[in-house]
């Protein structure tokens, strides 16, 4: 089959130099910032709910509704990763883990989102710097 590679702006990165975990993102988006954004705060929220489940003896929640808690806040967070990067992307980060799992005290949601928002922002001023050339490049001598 013929393949034509076309430069659609998208960039990549992957989880841990995994091939098999890839993400992908337009920084020409500027939006990825306002979805980074609105999904923070839905999964800090969803996060915050199961901080406290009390469990049995005298606690009063049972293993099933923890259990469903747990479920709920696992599901609000892959549908939030994937909202930010506008296509399913929660499997490749997490993989089979909640993404609440905690690794040296960070839930997994949380340092993907450090990660990714750092590397998001960079590649966001290098598309901005080059559009105001491409811009300049046009305008000058025009304005002003």
């Amino acid at each position: 089959m013929f393949n034509i590679n076309i430069d659609d702006g998208y960039k990549e990165f992957t989880i841990n130099n995994d091939p098999n975990r890839v993400i992908r993102f337009n920084p020409a988006d500027i939006a990825i910032i306002e979805r980074f954004d609105t999904a923070g705060r839905v999964m800090k929220e969803a996060a915050e709910a199961v901080s406290d489940i009390p469990l049995q003896p005298d606690g009063s929640t049972s293993i099933q509704d923890a259990a469903y808690a747990v479920a709920k806040v696992n599901q609000t967070i892959r549908e939030q990763i994937d909202y930010i990067f506008n296509y399913p992307v929660s499997d490749a980060v997490f993989g089979n883990q909640s993404p609440l799992a905690s690794v040296g005290g960070i839930p997994l949601f949380e340092q993907f989102l450090t990660a990714a928002i750092a590397y998001v922002k960079t590649e966001i001023r290098s598309e901005q710097r080059a559009s105001a050339a491409r811009i300049e490049k046009y305008t000058n001598g025009v304005v002003g």
